[in-house]
């Protein structure tokens, strides 16, 4: 079993058993994680990686939260017989539409605008890049335990960048569990 599989598994069994501190509400924030799947683009010739994500956010109102995304992406491969590695680092700043439902599912979607570095390694050379990103993006919190303040949380995003002087388009669809802190 990967080490990778492992630490999400701790990490979904710490997610399960930590306490929620407060409701939703205007002035009160959250915090999360995601693990995905990032398809690269074909002009990367890489296929796809395995993404981890943490997320904090704070409501503006009910239907309206900021939020900021640290995301890290990586990638190892054969690429023409060269060993490829290939690292991802996203630091976003996303506006998220909350849709309330008023049952413990909420439907969202978000648009965010930041930065990504680049890295690629083959054997003996390093090259890394960076540019401004953009993401558009949505998803659904599932609420669940007595006070419904923990959810599951599963999105679909887009995010466009262009590094090494190409312009990309990756898409990632991940799962994870967040928080909400606060209270009023």
């Amino acid at each position: 079993m990967s080490r990778r599989i492992v630490q999400c598994a701790v990490l979904a069994v710490f997610a399960l058993t930590v306490p929620a501190m407060a409701a939703v509400a205007p002035g009160t924030g959250e915090i999360g994680f995601d693990y995905g799947n990032t398809q690269l683009d074909s002009n990367t010739g890489l296929d796809s990686a395995t993404s981890l994500a943490v997320r904090g956010g704070y409501f503006l109102n009910k239907m309206f939260q900021v939020e900021g995304q640290f995301a890290s992406t990586s990638d190892s491969q054969d690429v023409l017989g060269t060993s490829v590695d290939a690292k991802y680092r996203l630091y976003m700043v996303n506006g998220v539409f909350n849709f309330d439902t008023g049952k413990d599912l909420t439907p969202y979607v978000l648009v965010g605008v930041g930065m990504i570095d680049s890295t690629i390694e083959i054997p003996g050379l390093s090259f890394d890049d960076n540019s401004v990103a953009y993401q558009v993006g949505a998803g659904s919190r599932f609420y669940f335990g007595k006070a419904k303040r923990t959810a599951f949380r599963v999105d679909l995003s887009m995010i466009s960048e262009s590094t090494f002087d190409e312009s990309s388009t990756h898409t990632n669809i991940a799962g994870g569990f967040s928080w909400n802190l606060g209270g009023k």
